[in-house]
């Protein structure tokens, strides 16, 4: 049978234990991406849209870029050395606004970590849309 003495300590290691791995997984949990910048913006004048990323960490070493909604979706896979830079011809507009028409971003960070993005392409001198952010 346990001491009251021993009750105790066995608690209080339980609830260390506990704190300790419930504020890991918090940790893991809430990633800061404040180091990739990525934007698609509609260049009217010359019919394009320019696609740039900059990941400041320089770990960033593979892309694959999509802008789905298109007639024809546009997919590009290359090798980067922590930014790039895209001009993607347009024909036309899209009929329902650019929100239609997603641009996603799957880049291989630091060698194994797959991390994924989704913005929207906007027009020069409007604000960027927020960026979503997700683990591959």
């Amino acid at each position: 049978m346990l001491s009251q003495k021993n009750l105790i300590i066995i608690l209080v290691v339980m609830i260390v234990v506990s704190l300790v791995v419930i504020l890991n997984a918090s940790q893991k949990n809430t990633s800061d991406f404040s180091h990739f910048s990525f934007d698609a913006v509609f260049i009217k004048n010359e019919n394009y849209i320019l696609i740039t990323f900059e990941d400041k960490s320089n770990k960033s070493s593979f892309a694959i870029l999509e802008i789905l909604g298109m007639e024809d979706t546009f997919h590009k896979e290359f090798m980067i050395n922590g930014s790039f830079s895209e001009k993607v011809p347009i024909n036309a507009l899209p009929k329902h606004g650019w929100k239609t028409i997603p641009v996603t971003l799957e880049i291989t960070y630091d060698k194994s970590t797959i991390i994924k993005m989704k913005t929207e392409i906007h027009d020069q001198n409007t604000i960027s849309p927020e960026i979503i952010f997700s683990y591959g």
